[in-house]
């Protein structure tokens, strides 16, 4: 494990390739920095939709701690955790209730899996998601539940919310994060672009926008490292350059507490 340099921040995420879609190009750019990044993970994705390039040979789950190994390691992370729940599926899934899923899992117990890796590492900051999840997803709204109680019992200052910009993204149908929304609604407004699905927040709920084109390459390959739900036939890896940038090349965050190492990142 590398040192921890200027600091440590963590990253909490829900399944295995969360981190690069949402986060990628912020942990690069944090350790080429010479911050130390430690992802956490909830679940190992055990319920995710694999590509149908995968074969059966290998449980999705080993598949995806494998690729999870192979994208943090490409984006600079020094650890790599798994809080140890099952994937709880999409919403209204019956495995959202099932013993062992995350999202049914106590908040107070979970919270203090995480609470421990934040001591260890003395973290000055932790990274989740907005209120909402960015998705909706019952284990990305558990990340954030579960982040802010650790944070606040472990004594980390700046709690950053990982989240989308629904207004600079209006235009757009392809991202994934309306794609995993699409595949566990009901209803979808097609055609409306981001916007009108209420995904994310609005620019003026953003406190801090980084800008990681600098580092895009290496977030597109670490979103390819997850080929077995981010394959190449995928709508994000059939982007040219150009709109690969103008979908992925900034992240978004809401802020709880004083700016702290992401801040500078704009800097």
């Amino acid at each position: 494990m590398s040192g921890r340099g200027r600091g440590t921040v963590v990253f909490l995420h829900a399944h295995p390739d969360d981190e690069a879609i949402f986060t990628g190009g912020t942990m690069a750019m944090l350790a080429a920095g010479g911050w130390r990044t430690v992802l956490v993970l909830a679940t190992e994705g055990e319920r995710g939709a694999a590509s149908p390039l995968v074969g059966p040979e290998v449980p999705l789950s080993v598949r995806r701690v494998a690729e999870t190994a192979r994208a943090a390691e490409r984006l600079g992370a020094a650890r790599v955790e798994f809080l140890g729940y099952h994937d709880s599926g999409m919403a209204g899934d019956p495995a959202n209730l099932a013993l062992g899923a995350f999202a049914a899992a106590s908040v107070e117990e979970a919270a203090e899996r995480l609470r421990r890796v934040l001591v260890e590492e003395d973290a000055a900051a932790l990274v989740t998601y907005d209120e909402g999840g960015g998705y909706g997803h019952p284990d990305h709204v558990q990340v954030h539940r579960v982040g802010l109680l650790a944070a606040q019992q472990a004594g980390v200052p700046t709690v950053y919310e990982a989240t989308v910009d629904r207004e600079y993204l209006h235009f757009v149908e392809t991202h994934l994060v309306v794609e995993a929304h699409r595949s566990g609604a009901q209803t979808d407004r097609a055609g409306l672009g981001l916007a009108a699905t209420g995904l994310g927040l609005s620019t003026v709920e953003i406190d801090c926008t980084v800008d990681v084109r600098p580092v895009l390459a290496t977030k597109r390959q670490a979103m390819a490292d997850h080929a077995s739900q981010i394959p190449e036939a995928c709508s994000a890896m059939r982007f040219s350059e150009s709109d690969f940038a103008a979908v992925y090349g900034f992240e978004w965050y809401a802020r709880r507490g004083p700016p702290g190492p992401l801040d500078l990142l704009g800097r």
